[in-house]
């Protein structure tokens, strides 16, 4: 099946998203804020560049995208341009396990959600974040 825009309009709507300040991770912060849960980083120099990190209690939280890092509930594979799509979604799969190993080893607890998680279940992820950071708060 052929593209339905053109070269040109695909390129324009590419270059719109963006992989910060997204809609799933923006609502994701203003619930936890919501919450009364404070204390994390937006902007940090931690290995991966977590969407939020909370540096005393040393966790890192990543909201991923469902097409960019390939949900095994939603990812709809596209149908032109296969190869390259195959090439830079599996790139950032690789990326994600490494980053996870990384911080893993530097004693950084890695919460990972999806999008569709945070649009569907964000008060049970989030509940899961704020218990992990209060726990950690009190040691």
């Amino acid at each position: 099946m052929a593209d339905v825009h053109t070269k040109k309009q695909r390129s324009y709507n590419m270059s719109r998203i963006r992989s910060r300040g997204t809609g799933p991770e923006l609502r994701f912060r203003k619930y936890i804020w919501k919450k009364g849960i404070r204390g994390y980083r937006i902007k940090n120099k931690i290995n991966g560049n977590p969407d939020l990190y909370f540096p005393i209690s040393k966790a890192a939280v990543f909201i991923d995208g469902c097409f960019w890092h390939k949900c095994p509930e939603c990812f709809i594979e596209p149908s032109s341009n296969r190869r390259f799509w195959k090439r830079k979604i599996g790139h950032n799969i690789k990326r994600d396990i490494e980053v996870n190993g990384n911080l893993s080893r530097k004693g950084v607890k890695v919460f990972r959600f999806w999008e569709h998680e945070v649009l569907n279940n964000l008060s049970d992820i989030t509940n899961r974040v704020i218990k992990y950071v209060e726990k950690e708060k009190e040691r």
